[in-house]
């Protein structure tokens, strides 16, 4: 059995908790938040922009007030961080010297430098540190993924990405609204996107993004749209986070290939459709779950056998992270950044 703690019970660390429940052959056996309330045994329901909202029942659970309490009472095999980015780096390497695996939610850090700090800890440690990227896990992009590489869409022409949320109203002090501490919509949000198009491409040549605020001349990155330069397709991603407050989240893409297109929203019914260039349409078969879940998986199997992560590498969180960063530089020079 996996035994599990969870540093951080916000909005993504209750996602989290509720997804550990159903990990076979994984059990969450503690919890730690400074804010008291959100570890009581009936701990209050936190809103994101996907998922369900519940209270959670913690009783039974070892609680803590901070990461120190709950790696001194021992008993853990790994560390879930579910924490402000601006965190990540000093847990991340207090967890992995007490001699635990981490779970680090995405965005790995806040620049490449404090990535490479994190790394540095996790090859030191000899644990394994696991970035979640849950856009990589999520069945519908798993989807994509396979007919990209397994040649159902033919050579890819066009690749659109899309992910827009209204403000993230959740975060706990309004930290999210920091770029300070979140990197904006830029890095917390639209990473996803990033991520998944370098998982399934590579990581692109070159890239080119602008911005849009809805406040014109602050320096939060509210809106952006990056085209990443492949010398052989078009490739490009959308993401922000200014939507007004009843626009609903979405997420989707389309893929356009020599022999079809994949179409996925989560505003359309049915949510995925593949066109072929034949006519006609097919739904394909994916499995009804989520990506918190699978990556979660996925995860507790590499810690049970003893084996690197390898669909999602520590090292590919700081190239995530590295590609943020040249997409940033591309808004603030008005210029194609490469890479």
């Amino acid at each position: 059995m996996v035994r599990v703690g969870i540093l951080g019970m916000g909005f993504i660390g209750q996602q989290h908790f509720g997804t550990w429940k159903d990990v076979e052959g994984a059990q969450v056996v503690a919890v730690a938040d400074k804010e008291i309330d959100r570890v009581a045994e009936s701990a209050a329901a936190i809103g994101g922009n996907i998922g369900d909202a519940a209270a959670i029942d913690l009783s039974g659970l070892r609680r803590h007030a901070s990461l120190e309490a709950m790696l001194e009472a021992g008993g853990l095999d790994l560390v879930d961080i579910c924490l402000p980015t601006f965190l990540h780096p000093p847990l991340v390497d207090k967890a992995l010297s007490a001699g635990v695996h981490v779970v680090c939610e995405k965005p790995m850090a806040l620049d490449v430098e404090q990535c490479d700090e994190m790394l540095a800890a996790a090859e030191e440690s000899g644990k394994m540190l696991f970035l979640a990227h849950c856009i990589r896990f999520w069945p519908e992009y798993e989807v994509l993924a396979g007919m990209i590489n397994g040649g159902e869409l033919g050579r890819l022409v066009s690749l659109k990405l899309t992910r827009v949320s209204p403000s993230p109203f959740w975060s706990q002090g309004g930290w999210l609204n920091d770029p300070e501490k979140s990197g904006g919509a830029l890095l917390d949000l639209h990473i996803h996107d990033a991520d998944f198009i370098m998982s399934v491409l590579g990581m692109p040549p070159a890239v080119l993004s602008r911005c849009g605020n809805i406040k014109a001349g602050g320096p939060k990155v509210d809106h952006v749209i990056t085209h990443y330069l492949y010398d052989d397709m078009v490739v490009v991603a959308e993401g922000g986070w200014a939507m007004p407050p009843n626009y609903p989240f979405e997420m989707a893409f389309e893929a356009l290939g020599e022999k079809g297109c994949l179409s996925f929203s989560t505003s359309h019914d049915p949510m995925l459709t593949f066109y072929p260039m034949g006519g006609g349409s097919t739904v394909p078969e994916r499995r009804a779950a989520t990506g918190y879940l699978q990556e979660l998986e996925y995860f507790a199997g590499c810690v049970r056998d003893n084996r690197q992560p390898q669909r999602v590498t520590a090292f590919d969180g700081r190239e995530a992270v590295r590609l943020i960063m040249a997409e940033k530089n591309s808004i603030h020079s008005g210029g194609i950044v490469d890479l």
